[in-house]
């Protein structure tokens, strides 16, 4: 009996099985099937939508700089046609002093108070600009500054105007007239000359301009004809061009015998603060000044001429001379305070000891 496993054969493979199996497959020498088109793609939707969005993005961008190019342009049209309106204005206030029309001037920028000399008559009297012009605008809303120059006598004045806009309008609101003590300018006379009344001691505004006045009496003083000018600038000295005035011979020397009388009478009664040992004298030179009221002030320097005090050793006691109801003089005195005061001391009057 044999060990081996026993053999099986299997059996042939039909032929039509086979066949079948085979023709899934293409023969050797057949070509392959073509095989079937491609289903049409989807539409691109959403790259159309970024497409289309980036576009209207792309669109108000640009309209929105052309929009901004549009506001700059109304913008600077505005801020031109501002200019050239407060140009026009400050030229017509200019051009109204310079043509001698005071009342138009102040019309156009009201001054605060009482203005007896802005006027025709007063600008009538006086050289006047010769020459004027507008620097620079600078515009902040409805709000500016305009920038003007002008020239009065020999000298260029420069000065900033501030204006404000009103219903649609430019106007000025800083004027060029400056206030004046006429006395102590040595325009005294003027008011006289042109028949206006202005109130003594109290200042009173002038245009910019030569102001010719002629000689005149102030007190116990002669002023001499001059030319005065201002400068319409009251951050300057009031006049360029100081008036002269003279005294009657032998009165300076009553004023310095009147103020060293005063300041002994005040050491010795002990109300100015003198030393009683301290001697007196007299300095070098007396100044004088016009004061209101037809008045003229005197300022005498005394010395302390002897040691041993702690006070200052150089003085000064005011003198006033005013002409009385009778045609005498009536004197005032103000007590001794240090020469050169900074600033100046306010001097309180009393008769002369």
């Amino acid at each position: 009996m044999s060990s081996g496993m026993p053999e099986f054969e299997m059996p042939p493979q039909r032929p039509e099985a086979r066949q079948r199996a085979d023709a899934s497959l293409p023969a050797a020498n057949e070509p392959a099937a073509a095989e079937p088109d491609p289903a049409p793609a989807a539409p691109r939707t959403a790259a159309r939508r970024r497409m289309m969005v980036g576009g209207v993005l792309v669109g108000l961008a640009v309209i929105g700089g052309a929009t901004a190019a549009i506001v700059q342009a109304v913008e600077r049209q505005a801020e031109a046609a501002a200019t050239e309106a407060l140009t026009a204005v400050a030229v017509d206030y200019l051009g109204a002093i310079a043509d001698g029309r005071g009342d138009a001037a102040t019309a156009l920028v009201p001054v605060d108070g009482p203005a007896p000399l802005l006027t025709a008559a007063a600008l009538a009297a006086a050289a006047r600009l010769p020459a004027f012009g507008v620097e620079a605008v600078e515009l902040d809303g409805d709000t500016a500054t305009v920038v003007v120059d002008f020239r009065t006598g020999q000298r260029r004045v420069e000065r900033q105007l501030d204006a404000v806009r009103e219903g649609g309008s430019w106007r000025l609101t800083t004027t060029v007239a400056e206030p004046v003590l006429l006395d102590a300018a040595g325009l005294g006379a003027l008011p006289r000359q042109l028949g206006a009344e202005v109130a003594g001691g109290e200042a009173t505004p002038l245009y910019p301009g030569m102001y010719r006045v002629e000689a005149f009496d102030h007190g116990v003083a002669n002023v001499e004809a001059a030319t005065v000018v201002i400068d319409g600038d009251p951050s300057t000295a009031q006049f360029s061009n100081p008036a002269r005035w003279s005294v009657p011979d032998g009165l300076v020397e009553q004023v310095r015998a009147l103020a060293l009388s005063h300041a002994v009478a005040c050491q010795a009664s002990g109300s100015c603060g003198l030393p009683s040992p301290a001697l007196l004298g007299l300095g070098d030179q007396t100044t004088s000044s016009l004061a209101p009221d037809s008045a003229v002030d005197f300022d005498v320097p005394v010395r302390v001429l002897q040691d041993g005090t702690s006070g200052p050793t150089q003085l000064e006691v005011g003198v006033r001379a005013a002409v009385g109801a009778a045609g005498g003089i009536d004197w005032l005195c103000s007590a001794p305070i240090p020469r050169g005061s900074t600033p100046p001391t306010e001097r309180d009057w009393e008769a002369c000891a």
